[in-house]
């Protein structure tokens, strides 16, 4: 399987370095295994964990919006200029940069959080808040996975 799925709490040792999940390490693409890019979420203060892969998946679909375009500079500026490269040790180990542990308010230990193609690195007393917030919304405007495999997501 080459998605990023579940959720893990992971401690950050006293050099700063914690380890990535190895069912995560093994959805990372093969000619990319031991580099992650991390990146400032949009939507909230976490981390976004990206394979190089899915990097150039981003590019490609912002490749395709006018590049005069106020959206196109809107998003290339806020995704790319924030996005920080790291490598991955022999045991999965990676430092999270301090600027994106402050923006994330990290301190000790991590949660690891699954989101099929990507990955979220979460303050632990966070990552539950989301997971709640997400299933209530799903709740809420009745959406099922049912929809969106049918492709109908409107109803």
């Amino acid at each position: 399987m080459n998605l990023f799925v579940s959720t893990f709490i992971n401690k950050i040792d006293k050099k700063g370095r914690v380890s990535l999940p190895s069912i995560f390490r093994s959805a990372l693409p093969k000619d990319n295994k031991n580099e992650i890019i991390l990146s400032k979420s949009i939507r909230n203060n976490i981390i976004d964990g990206l394979s190089v892969d899915r990097v150039k998946e981003i590019a490609k679909r912002i490749n395709n919006l006018d590049f005069f375009s106020e959206e196109h500079e809107d998003f290339t500026t806020s995704i790319f200029s924030e996005m920080l490269p790291t490598n991955l040790d022999k045991e999965g180990r990676f430092l999270i940069p301090e600027k994106l542990k402050t923006f994330a308010n990290i301190k000790d230990e991590v949660s690891f959080i699954g989101q099929g193609y990507f990955f979220q690195i979460v303050n632990p007393s966070l990552a539950l808040e989301l997971q709640k917030k997400s299933r209530t919304r799903l709740n809420i405007n009745k959406k099922t996975l049912g929809k969106i495999l049918t492709g109908d997501v409107n109803d």
